[in-house]
C-alpha cells in the first residue's frame, strides 16, 4: 500500500512538471527569478570593472609611468645639458647708445703774469665768477719799482726833448741871421729828433710798466666756476704757464656742457650735425637731458676706428659736472634691423668667430658669425645667424658638431 502511494506521488509530480508548475511553492511566479539573476550578473560585471580599473590606476599605470620616466632619464643620461637663448632684434630705427664723457664748455688754468707773493685771494672752489672779476692780488715789489722807474725816465725824456726843442728854435734863428752854419743847424735838429724818440720810448716803457702793474690783480678770463685753488696767502708765485710753474686757479664754464662720444665707423654716415640726442647719467636715474650734435673731429682714430663726436647739452642749473660719465642716445635711421647676442654665447678661437646652435633634433651645429659693435654685455651680429636660431650660452670645449644634447631654455 505504501508502494502504491509513492507511485501516485511520482506520477503526480511528473504531471505537475509537464504542466509547467515545477516544484515552486504556491503563489510564486515561475519567471520572477530571471531579473534578479540579471541584476546579479550586472553587479558582478561592475565590480569586476571597478576592481580592474583600481588595479590599473593604482598598480599598473604608476609602474608604466615610472618606466617611461626611467627610460627618458636613461636616454638622457649620456647627453650634455645646454642652456640656449634666441638672438634679439631691434627695429630699423633703433637708437644708437654710446658711452661718453662730460666736459666743460670752457676750461682754463690761471697762472700769474708777474713774480711776487700772493697778497689776498677772493674766491674759492665752487664760487661763480664773472669775466674780469678780481680773483686774487699779488704783491710784486719789482713791478712797482719798474713802474716808478718808467715814470722817471719819461720825465727825463720830456725834459731833454724840451731842451732840444729850445736849442733847435734858437739855432734856426741864428742860421736865419747867418750866424751859424748849416752843419750846426742840422746837428741841433737831429738832437731834437733823438730826444723825441727817447720820449716815445719812455712813454712805451711806462705803458708796459702800467700794464704789468695791472697783472698784480688776477682776473677771470670768462664767466665760470672756480673748480680748484692751488695757493694761499703768502705763497711765492712766478710768471708763466709751464708745468713747473704753480697754478693759481682752475676755471670752468659748464653751461652748456660738451659730451664727447666715439662713433664706430659703421654708424658715422648716419650721424649728422644738428641731430637730436639725449644724455643720461647714473646719478639721476630716469632723467634725461636734451642735446644736439654740434660737430665731429673730421678724422678717425687709427687704433679704434671711431670718430670723436661732440654733443652740446644745456646745463642752466649746473647739475651736470665736468668729468662725469654719461650715455648718449642718438635716434638714427637704419636700413635693416640689427641682431644682438649675449657676449657669453660667442666663441673666438683659431677656427674664427663662431656660435654653437641647437637644431630641432637637439643636435649641435657651429656657425661662423661676423661681429659688429660691442655693447659690453652684448654684441651686434652682422652676418651668419638666423633670427630663430637657438644659441648655446657658455659653450664648453667638449661640444662637437652633430652632438646630441639636452636643451634647457
Amino acid at each position: 500500500m505504501n508502494t502504491s502511494k509513492r507511485e501516485e506521488r511520482t506520477v503526480e509530480g511528473a504531471v505537475n512538471v509537464e504542466a509547467g508548475t515545477g516544484s515552486q511553492p504556491a503563489g510564486v511566479s515561475p519567471t520572477s527569478h530571471v531579473p534578479r539573476r540579471r541584476r546579479r550578473i550586472l553587479v558582478g560585471l561592475v565590480l569586476l570593472i571597478g576592481i580592474g580599473l583600481a588595479v590599473y590606476f593604482l598598480a599598473i599605470y604608476p609602474r608604466w609611468q615610472n618606466g617611461q620616466e626611467l627610460a627618458v632619464i636613461a636616454a638622457n643620461a649620456g647627453k650634455k645639458t645646454v642652456i640656449v637663448v634666441n638672438p634679439t632684434r631691434t627695429e630699423a630705427t633703433a637708437p644708437l647708445i654710446l658711452p661718453g664723457n662730460i666736459e666743460a664748455n670752457r676750461a682754463a688754468s690761471i697762472y700769474s703774469r708777474v713774480d711776487g707773493y700772493l697778497k689776498q685771494w677772493y674766491v674759492d672752489i665752487g664760487d661763480k665768477v664773472k669775466q674780469g672779476q678780481v680773483l686774487a692780488d699779488i704783491e710784486a715789489p719789482q713791478i712797482d719799482a719798474n713802474l716808478r722807474e718808467a715814470q722817471a725816465q719819461l720825465q727825463l725824456a720830456q725834459a731833454n726833448l724840451k731842451l732840444a726843442q729850445t736849442n733847435s728854435a734858437r739855432s734856426q734863428q741864428l742860421f736865419a741871421n747867418k750866424v751859424n752854419s748849416q752843419q750846426e743847424l742840422d746837428t741841433v735838429l737831429a738832437t731834437e729828433q733823438v730826444q723825441q724818440a727817447n720820449q716815445n720810448n719812455a712813454v712805451a716803457s711806462l705803458e708796459n710798466a702800467q700794464q704789468m702793474t695791472g697783472y698784480e690783480q688776477v682776473r677771470a678770463p670768462f664767466d665760470g666756476v672756480i673748480t680748484a685753488r692751488y695757493v694761499d696767502v703768502g705763497s711765492l708765485v712766478t710768471s708763466g704757464s709751464s708745468k713747473t710753474v704753480q697754478k693759481l686757479f682752475d676755471l670752468a664754464q659748464s653751461d652748456p656742457v660738451r659730451v664727447f662720444v666715439n662713433v664706430p665707423q659703421s654708424d658715422v654716415s648716419r650721424v649728422q650735425p644738428g641731430a637730436a640726442a639725449t644724455v643720461t647719467v647714473d646719478e639721476y636715474p630716469g632723467e634725461t637731458f636734451a642735446g644736439k650734435v654740434a660737430r665731429d673731429a673730421g678724422a678717425f682714430d687709427q687704433s679704434s676706428r671711431t670718430i670723436l663726436l661732440e654733443i652740446d647739452v644745456a646745463n642752466p642749473n649746473g647739475r651736470l659736472y665736468a668729468g662725469m660719465y654719461a650715455r648718449a642716445t642718438l635716434s638714427l635711421p637704419n636700413s635693416t634691423p640689427l641682431t644682438y647676442l649675449p657676449d657669453n654665447t660667442i666663441l673666438i678661437d683659431s677656427k674664427g668667430t663662431r656660435v654653437a646652435t641647437v637644431d630641432a633634433s637637439h643636435k649641435i651645429h657651429f656657425k661662423e658669425v661676423t661681429l659688429g659693435r660691442d655693447f659690453g654685455a652684448k654684441s651686434e651680429i652682422l652676418a651668419g645667424l638666423d633670427p630663430g636660431d637657438m644659441v648655446v650660452q657658455n659653450p664648453t670645449d667638449d661640444l662637437r658638431e652633430g652632438m646630441e644634447v639636452s636643451v634647457q631654455g
